[in-house]
């Protein structure tokens, strides 16, 4: 097996801050995170990647993905109602490095 392969095929557990001003929504994003694989830290701690509910804190200098914020700025962008899956994908790719956007909403018209 290559050794781009056998990297797939290993798990990466990745270091995920949660930043949410609402408890009960830093709980749920912590457990999403967690069921993910990952470990969560706290804000002050070290993380490959920091997980923002609504405003970005504005010291912040890490890789952010960012629920229901535009800004092109962040690595990672999300919709608010993104599901634990689309979380998980974007926690793994932007800590790969690469930059993640939510699709546009689609358009029913013809």
């Amino acid at each position: 097996m290559s050794e781009v392969a056998s990297e797939i095929g290993s798990v990466q557990r990745l270091r995920v801050a949660v930043h949410a001003d609402d408890p009960l929504r830093r709980t749920a994003l912590g457990k999403v995170i967690a069921e993910a694989g990952h470990t969560v830290v706290d804000l002050k701690d070290e993380a490959d990647i920091v997980l923002v509910d609504g405003g970005r804190p504005s010291d912040e200098a890490r890789n952010v993905i960012g629920l229901g914020i535009a800004d092109d700025r962040l690595p990672g962008a999300l919709s608010r109602d993104a599901d634990a899956r689309q979380i998980d994908a974007a926690i793994r790719a932007v800590a790969a490095g690469l930059v993640v956007r939510a699709p546009p909403p689609r358009d029913n018209g013809f």
